[in-house]
Protein backbone atom coordinates (compact mmCIF):
# COMPACT_ATOMS: atom_id res chain seq x y z
CA UNK A 1 0.00 0.00 0.00
CA UNK A 2 2.27 2.93 -1.42
CA UNK A 3 -0.60 6.04 -0.32
CA UNK A 4 -2.88 6.27 2.46
CA UNK A 5 -5.42 9.32 3.24
CA UNK A 6 -5.77 10.59 7.12
CA UNK A 7 -8.86 12.69 8.42
CA UNK A 8 -8.26 13.81 11.56
CA UNK A 9 -11.65 14.57 12.78
CA UNK A 10 -12.19 15.05 16.37
CA UNK A 11 -15.17 15.83 18.28
CA UNK A 12 -14.85 18.86 20.17
CA UNK A 13 -15.15 22.27 18.13
CA UNK A 14 -15.50 25.50 19.77
CA UNK A 15 -16.71 27.98 16.75
CA UNK A 16 -19.13 26.03 15.44
CA UNK A 17 -20.24 22.67 17.52
CA UNK A 18 -20.34 19.31 16.32
CA UNK A 19 -18.55 21.34 12.67
CA UNK A 20 -17.24 18.04 11.19
CA UNK A 21 -20.96 16.38 11.18
CA UNK A 22 -22.97 19.33 10.22
CA UNK A 23 -25.08 19.31 7.44
CA UNK A 24 -24.00 20.34 3.57
CA UNK A 25 -25.92 19.56 0.82
CA UNK A 26 -27.83 16.80 2.49
CA UNK A 27 -24.34 15.25 3.66
CA UNK A 28 -22.67 15.43 7.10
CA UNK A 29 -19.68 17.86 6.33
CA UNK A 30 -16.76 15.28 6.85
CA UNK A 31 -18.66 13.14 4.30
CA UNK A 32 -17.86 15.20 1.40
CA UNK A 33 -14.19 14.34 2.17
CA UNK A 34 -14.44 10.68 2.69
CA UNK A 35 -15.73 10.43 -0.74
CA UNK A 36 -13.58 12.60 -2.44
CA UNK A 37 -10.42 10.46 -0.83
CA UNK A 38 -12.48 7.45 -1.94
CA UNK A 39 -12.46 8.60 -5.59
CA UNK A 40 -8.88 9.64 -5.80
CA UNK A 41 -6.99 6.97 -7.81
CA UNK A 42 -3.97 7.40 -6.41
CA UNK A 43 -5.31 6.76 -3.11
CA UNK A 44 -5.14 3.36 -1.61
CA UNK A 45 -6.89 3.46 1.62
CA UNK A 46 -8.95 6.16 3.86
CA UNK A 47 -8.61 6.46 7.28
CA UNK A 48 -10.77 8.74 10.07
CA UNK A 49 -8.85 9.36 12.65
CA UNK A 50 -11.15 10.87 16.11
CA UNK A 51 -11.75 10.32 19.01
CA UNK A 52 -15.65 10.89 18.74
CA UNK A 53 -17.36 7.31 18.02
CA UNK A 54 -20.39 9.05 16.42
CA UNK A 55 -17.83 10.79 13.93
CA UNK A 56 -16.05 7.15 13.42
CA UNK A 57 -19.53 5.56 13.09
CA UNK A 58 -20.30 7.67 10.42
CA UNK A 59 -16.99 7.43 8.44
CA UNK A 60 -17.16 3.78 8.30
CA UNK A 61 -20.90 3.61 7.40
CA UNK A 62 -19.85 6.27 4.60
CA UNK A 63 -16.76 3.39 3.36
CA UNK A 64 -13.41 5.02 5.68
CA UNK A 65 -11.77 2.52 8.03
CA UNK A 66 -11.45 4.33 11.20
CA UNK A 67 -8.65 4.42 13.77
CA UNK A 68 -9.65 5.24 17.67
CA UNK A 69 -7.54 8.49 19.01
CA UNK A 70 -6.48 9.10 21.83
CA UNK A 71 -8.28 11.50 24.38
CA UNK A 72 -4.89 12.94 24.77
CA UNK A 73 -4.44 13.95 21.22
CA UNK A 74 -7.67 15.50 20.92
CA UNK A 75 -7.68 18.57 22.41
CA UNK A 76 -7.24 22.34 21.45
CA UNK A 77 -3.47 22.51 21.80
CA UNK A 78 -2.76 19.01 19.63
CA UNK A 79 -0.87 19.98 16.60
CA UNK A 80 -2.30 18.45 13.54
CA UNK A 81 1.23 16.44 12.82
CA UNK A 82 0.41 14.23 16.31
CA UNK A 83 -2.53 13.06 14.80
CA UNK A 84 -1.14 12.13 12.04
CA UNK A 85 1.88 10.42 13.77
CA UNK A 86 -0.86 8.52 15.85
CA UNK A 87 -2.27 7.33 12.83
CA UNK A 88 0.80 6.15 11.55
CA UNK A 89 2.20 4.38 14.41
CA UNK A 90 -1.33 3.02 14.50
CA UNK A 91 -1.06 1.50 11.01
CA UNK A 92 2.15 -0.45 11.42
CA UNK A 93 0.97 -1.25 14.77
CA UNK A 94 -2.50 -2.75 13.87
CA UNK A 95 -2.16 -3.12 10.56
CA UNK A 96 1.30 -3.97 9.79
CA UNK A 97 0.79 -1.39 6.60
CA UNK A 98 4.35 1.22 5.94
CA UNK A 99 2.99 3.38 3.34
CA UNK A 100 5.34 5.79 1.33
CA UNK A 101 3.06 8.81 1.32
CA UNK A 102 0.51 9.88 3.98
CA UNK A 103 -1.75 12.49 2.93
CA UNK A 104 -3.89 14.59 5.78
CA UNK A 105 -7.01 15.63 4.28
CA UNK A 106 -9.17 18.57 6.19
CA UNK A 107 -12.35 17.57 7.48
CA UNK A 108 -13.39 20.71 6.70
CA UNK A 109 -12.71 21.29 3.62
CA UNK A 110 -15.72 19.69 1.42
CA UNK A 111 -15.17 21.09 -2.03
CA UNK A 112 -12.09 19.26 -2.09
CA UNK A 113 -11.99 16.67 -4.99
CA UNK A 114 -10.66 13.84 -5.83
CA UNK A 115 -8.62 15.61 -8.81
CA UNK A 116 -6.44 17.59 -6.40
CA UNK A 117 -5.90 14.94 -4.14
CA UNK A 118 -4.65 13.04 -7.05
CA UNK A 119 -2.72 15.99 -8.24
CA UNK A 120 -1.05 16.24 -4.77
CA UNK A 121 0.59 12.63 -4.85
CA UNK A 122 1.65 13.23 -8.09
CA UNK A 123 3.19 16.27 -8.04
CA UNK A 124 5.45 14.85 -4.52
CA UNK A 125 5.99 11.90 -6.86
CA UNK A 126 7.01 13.89 -10.28
CA UNK A 127 9.65 16.29 -8.63
CA UNK A 128 10.69 13.88 -6.24
CA UNK A 129 9.55 16.73 -3.06
CA UNK A 130 9.14 15.62 0.51
CA UNK A 131 5.75 17.25 0.78
CA UNK A 132 2.93 19.13 -1.26
CA UNK A 133 0.79 20.86 0.64
CA UNK A 134 -2.49 23.56 -0.63
CA UNK A 135 -2.92 26.75 -1.05
CA UNK A 136 -5.55 29.08 -1.65
CA UNK A 137 -6.25 31.99 -4.05
CA UNK A 138 -4.16 34.79 -2.03
CA UNK A 139 -1.28 32.01 -1.84
CA UNK A 140 -1.63 31.15 1.84
CA UNK A 141 -1.80 27.41 3.17
CA UNK A 142 -5.19 26.50 3.95
CA UNK A 143 -4.42 23.20 5.23
CA UNK A 144 -6.88 21.28 3.11
CA UNK A 145 -4.21 18.89 1.82
CA UNK A 146 -0.84 18.01 2.92
CA UNK A 147 1.00 14.90 1.28
CA UNK A 148 4.41 14.36 2.49
CA UNK A 149 6.33 11.22 2.72
CA UNK A 150 6.06 9.17 5.89
CA UNK A 151 9.84 9.99 6.64
CA UNK A 152 9.00 13.46 6.95
CA UNK A 153 6.31 13.08 9.40
CA UNK A 154 9.38 12.73 12.55
CA UNK A 155 11.72 15.41 11.60
CA UNK A 156 12.90 17.98 13.72
CA UNK A 157 13.87 20.54 11.72
CA UNK A 158 12.55 23.01 8.76
CA UNK A 159 10.59 21.04 5.83
CA UNK A 160 12.43 21.07 2.50
CA UNK A 161 11.61 20.01 -0.96
CA UNK A 162 8.29 21.07 -0.62
CA UNK A 163 5.73 21.99 -3.93
CA UNK A 164 2.53 23.47 -3.81
CA UNK A 165 -1.50 22.83 -5.68
CA UNK A 166 -3.70 25.70 -5.77
CA UNK A 167 -7.09 24.76 -4.16
CA UNK A 168 -9.21 27.83 -3.27
CA UNK A 169 -11.75 26.07 -0.37
CA UNK A 170 -13.59 27.42 2.11
CA UNK A 171 -12.32 26.44 5.45
CA UNK A 172 -15.25 25.96 7.16
CA UNK A 173 -14.93 27.16 11.17
CA UNK A 174 -17.85 28.74 11.34
CA UNK A 175 -22.31 28.91 10.25
CA UNK A 176 -21.21 32.01 7.91
CA UNK A 177 -18.38 29.42 6.10
CA UNK A 178 -21.34 27.04 5.51
CA UNK A 179 -23.71 29.94 3.95
CA UNK A 180 -20.90 30.94 1.52
CA UNK A 181 -20.59 27.77 0.64
CA UNK A 182 -23.68 27.32 -0.15
CA UNK A 183 -24.00 30.39 -1.88
CA UNK A 184 -21.42 29.53 -3.59
CA UNK A 185 -23.09 26.37 -5.36
CA UNK A 186 -26.58 27.23 -4.89
CA UNK A 187 -27.30 23.72 -4.92
CA UNK A 188 -26.09 20.44 -4.74
CA UNK A 189 -26.06 19.52 -8.36
CA UNK A 190 -23.80 22.12 -9.20
CA UNK A 191 -21.90 21.66 -5.92
CA UNK A 192 -20.92 17.99 -7.15
CA UNK A 193 -20.64 19.40 -10.69
CA UNK A 194 -17.49 21.75 -9.35
CA UNK A 195 -15.81 19.12 -7.75
CA UNK A 196 -15.41 16.74 -10.07
CA UNK A 197 -14.25 19.45 -12.71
Amino acid sequence: MRTVAVIPARGGSKRLPRKNVQPLFGKPLIVWSIEACLAASEVDAVFVSSDDQEMLELAAQHGAQTIERPQALADDATPKIEAIRHAHKWLQDSKGLAPEIIISVQANSPEMSAHDLDKAVQLLTRLDCWEVFSIDENDAMNGAIRALRTHCLYNTFLSAHMAVVRANYVDVHTADDLALIERRYGDVESFVRAKQA
